[in-house]
């Protein structure tokens, strides 16, 4: 399934491509991240919490930086199974990109080919899209907020 979702940010492309390269200060804008271990320079464990309509899990997930072209674009691969709740497996690869905005605002587009399996798997398309595009809205405050606070609450 492939789900595309952008937002702006109030920030320069240069200052949001600097907050995408620390992967903690971005996990930590992620609903339902719980954890976080670095495995390497650009591979992590992550462990996440979501609930999709009346079915909840946790996974862990290693995620990848397969690709990457400064202040353009990033690219993820992540694989993982639920260990708590809902049995159940995802894969994603997942692209960033940024994009500068009329006034100095950057536009983030992020697309995601995900593969769920099991139970959640189950609910469909339609349930899961929409709950991305929930995660994504909140991940983008998250995101705004974190870059008003890391630069002094200026640009």
């Amino acid at each position: 399934m492939r789900i595309e979702e952008t937002f702006t940010v109030d920030a320069a492309p240069d200052s949001v491509w600097s907050f995408f390269a620390d992967f903690d200060r971005v996990a930590a804008c992620v609903p339902g991240v719980t954890r976080v271990e670095r495995l390497g320079p650009a591979r992590h464990r992550v462990v996440a919490a979501q609930k999709v309509g009346f079915i909840s899990a946790t996974f862990e997930l290693t995620t990848e930086l397969a690709d990457q072209e400064p202040l353009r674009f990033m690219e993820f691969v992540s694989e993982g199974k639920s260990v708590a709740g809902a049995v159940g497996n995802l894969r994603s690869r997942d692209r960033v990109d940024f994009e500068s905005v009329a006034g100095g605002g950057t536009l983030v587009r992020l697309t995601s080919e995900v593969a769920v399996g099991g139970m959640l798997g189950a609910l469909g398309q339609r349930a899961i899209a929409a709950k991305s595009r929930e995660i994504t809205a909140q991940f983008a405050t998250s995101l705004r907020t974190a870059l008003h606070d890391s630069s002094g609450g200026t640009r």
